[in-house]
């Protein structure tokens, strides 16, 4: 294995490394695609590409050296680094360039004539028709979540007549729109065009709270945090701050990636804190003084330096 601090010191190749975001369409693969183009030539060393992925998908080919970088949240990182579920093993190899990146919303649209709240169309007698993000991405295992905390899995779902789709954001809207499904549940960045797409079409849809218990469930057991998407933010959704819970977003790297390659992404982040808001308006909330701390998994130790060396860690 190659020295992991050989490109620490002196002029490096020039490496392509892949940067994997989210799924079309959703806040964290425009958001990559958007500081992709910020960092673009500031470093010569380094050639960053865009890839699709998901917050568990992404880890997973980290671990297995099939992406270099990946967006993820907290609530997931630490399930994979600590082996819990879903994971079968610890990612013990995982490590991270800082959190704090944007912080999600989880969104739950609920057509106007849906007729039950969320609660009652999971687990009453005739189940709802809903939507979710693709299996195996981070809004979808917490969906799982949602659906078993009032007692029920897809299976039941659809075993009540309802129905479980899981499908990329701009597709769930459409068929929210289309009348096929009725509540679509899941993370994206603040605000998301996805999310904003829901009040134009001819089927009326609104930006629902999350439950009270279901808020209190998610913050406990997952580690969440409360909060409200502020009135104002989706015109035509809602009218006033809508509750509900955030998971932080998290840039994940494997411990095998050279501590001059992870020293450099970092600093390259760091170097261009004024340019975050005009990637994404939820980037002006990343602060690097913070960004190192109460990480999900080790914080690198190439990112490390970068942050010290910018004088935000002692």
């Amino acid at each position: 294995m190659a020295d992991r601090t050989e490109q620490t010191h002196g002029p490096a190749a020039p490496r392509e490394l892949t940067w994997l975001g989210g799924n079309p369409g959703d806040g964290w693969y425009e958001m990559t695609g958007g500081l992709i183009r910020l960092l673009d030539g500031r470093d010569p060393a380094l050639r960053l590409t865009l890839a699709a992925g998901g917050g568990r998908e992404n880890l997973i080919r980290i671990r297995d050296g099939a992406g270099h970088l990946g967006m993820s949240t907290d609530v997931v990182v630490a399930a994979a680094y600590n082996g819990g579920p879903p994971f079968d093993a610890p990612m013990a190899g995982l490590r991270v360039l800082g959190t704090g990146w944007s912080a999600l919303p989880y969104n739950l649209l609920c057509a106007a004539d849906a007729g039950a709240g969320l609660g009652e169309a999971i687990a009453g007698p005739r189940a709802g028709r809903f939507g979710a993000p693709p299996a195996d991405t981070t809004d979808e295992l917490m969906f799982r979540a949602v659906v078993a905390h009032y007692g029920a899995t897809y299976d039941d779902v659809r075993a009540r007549g309802g129905r479980v789709l899981l499908d990329g954001y701009d597709a769930l809207v459409r068929a929210l729109h289309a009348g096929e499904v009725d509540y679509v549940f899941g993370a994206t960045t603040l605000p998301a065009p996805s999310i904003a797409a829901a009040a134009c079409g001819g089927r009326r849809a609104e930006l629902a709270p999350l439950p009270a218990g279901l808020r209190a469930h998610l913050t406990r057991r997952y580690g969440c945090a409360p909060g409200a998407i502020p009135a104002g933010t989706y015109p035509g959704l809602h009218t006033g701050d809508v509750a509900t819970c955030f998971a932080e977003t998290v840039l994940v790297v494997s411990a095998e990636l050279a501590d001059g390659t992870a020293y450099a992404l970092t600093r390259l982040l760091l170097g261009a804190l004024g340019g975050l808001p005009g990637v994404h308006p939820s980037l002006a909330g990343f602060n690097p003084a913070t960004a190192w701390r109460n990480v999900p998994a080790p914080l690198h130790p190439g990112a490390a330096r970068a942050y010290r060396e910018a004088g935000f860690m002692a």
